[in-house]
């Protein structure tokens, strides 16, 4: 999977948890309470969802947690629906009844799949948020939740304490995440996580800087990552920036969500998902080849016709580890990169060049040669990249045959 960023989600957004709080320019929140203020997207049928308020799920001394719990209209008493969990992260005691959350569940209600709310407390929030998720899966049947199928959606200073509960490798039912102009550090990601985060370039430079972070990170990671950067968007911009732009960002989160929530997990759940090269590459360095090309066969074996790397990605992975003195494990992607490319004269190239790096001049000078054949008949390949190829394979026959 190739490290990339989408302006256009149109691969929605499926999220377990959204925490939601807005930090207003001093001054403005005067003027309105924004815990009044609706999303300014709307749906058909969000006045037909229902809802089961008031459902206690932690009792911490004397004070009980509620949750609230949304509907699609026309959901049966048998069904069982992926679940949005909307995290409250800094433990506001009425958050749930803000206007943007009781929107925000609606909207996903509609979209057809259970919302939920909660309560927490400052000081605990994130045991809150950990205690709502597992007594959620625990009651998934009486909630009417499909437990494997949850996803999180957290918004600003809540998504502080989300990030590192869905990055918990354990949690594998939180199938994608939502995070909106949040506050974040850089923070190991989860493989397979999809992430749907959304920057509002008119937001506080020390936040942006923070997404930046964690946005790079996560890339560096190969997490499989959708990025909205609202370049002339304001914090909160689902409630403050009433225009056609902030509506389809919205629209975008929710297909996001739709498309996340809905898929087959088969294959994730056998853990047979194919590895982005980042973590091919970090597992080479802390398993070792054998064990890592496994993990890459499991993937090839669940879908033989899969192209997992292209070619020039494995390459480049094996000149990375070449330069950095991995020679064997440098030799097998280039090994690996032939089986998969057996056509091509640039990966017997690349092979001859691991050979020899290995101290093994036979082989190194057989796999020139092949080269060398193989750009005779190559079609598809520019005259500019025929000619570095036959440079580097030439100079190499000439070397080993001591010419």
């Amino acid at each position: 999977m190739m490290k990339r960023f989408f302006i256009n989600a149109g691969t929605a957004v499926a999220l377990l948890s959204i925490t939601f709080i807005i930090t207003a320019p001093e001054g403005l929140a005067q003027q309105q309470d924004f815990r009044r203020v609706p999303v300014v997207y709307t749906l058909p049928g969000m006045d037909k969802v229902t809802a089961r308020r008031d459902v206690t799920y932690k009792t911490a001394g004397d004070k009980a947690l509620k949750l609230d719990v949304y509907y699609p209209p026309g959901s049966g008493e048998g069904a069982r629906l992926p679940a949005v969990i909307f995290v409250n992260g800094v433990g506001a005691d009425d958050m749930r009844e803000w206007q943007v959350y009781i929107d925000w569940a609606k909207l996903t209600a509609v979209s057809g799949f259970v919302a939920i709310t909660h309560q927490s407390r400052a000081a605990e929030s994130s045991a809150d948020a950990a205690d709502l998720i597992s007594y959620v899966r625990t009651n998934a049947d009486s909630l009417r939740i499909d437990a494997n199928r949850l996803g999180i959606w957290s918004c600003s200073a809540n998504v502080r304490i989300t990030v590192p509960i869905i990055m918990q490798p354990d949690r594998k039912y939180i199938r994608c995440a939502v995070l909106y102009y949040g506050v974040m550090t850089p923070h190991a990601t989860r493989a397979n996580l999809p992430l749907f985060i959304a920057r509002a370039g008119l937001d506080n430079p020390n936040l942006n800087r923070g997404i930046d972070g964690f946005v790079s990170q996560a890339l560096t990671e190969g997490a499989p990552l959708t990025l909205i950067n609202y370049e002339d968007g304001q914090h909160a911009f689902d409630v403050r920036d009433n225009n056609d732009k902030s509506r389809e960002f919205i629209r975008q989160t929710l297909d996001f969500m739709k498309f996340h929530l809905s898929r087959d997990y088969a294959e994730q759940d056998a853990g047979r998902r194919a590895p982005t090269p980042p973590q091919f590459a970090a597992m080479i360095a802390k398993d070792g080849f054998a064990k890592s090309l496994q993990v890459y066969k499991d993937a090839k074996k669940a879908d033989p016709g899969a192209l997992i790397f292209q070619e020039n990605t494995l390459n480049q992975l094996g000149y990375e580890l070449l330069q950095a003195g991995s020679v064997k494990e440098a030799l097998e992607v280039f090994k690996l990169n032939a089986e998969e490319h057996p056509n091509s004269p640039n990966v017997y190239d690349s092979l001859a060049d691991g050979y020899e790096a290995d101290g093994n001049r036979e082989l190194a000078l057989k796999f020139s040669e092949k080269a060398l054949e193989l750009l005779a008949a190559a079609q598809g390949l520019s005259e500019e990249r025929k000619t570095a190829i036959r440079n580097s394979a030439s100079d190499k026959v000439k070397r080993l045959k001591g010419q």
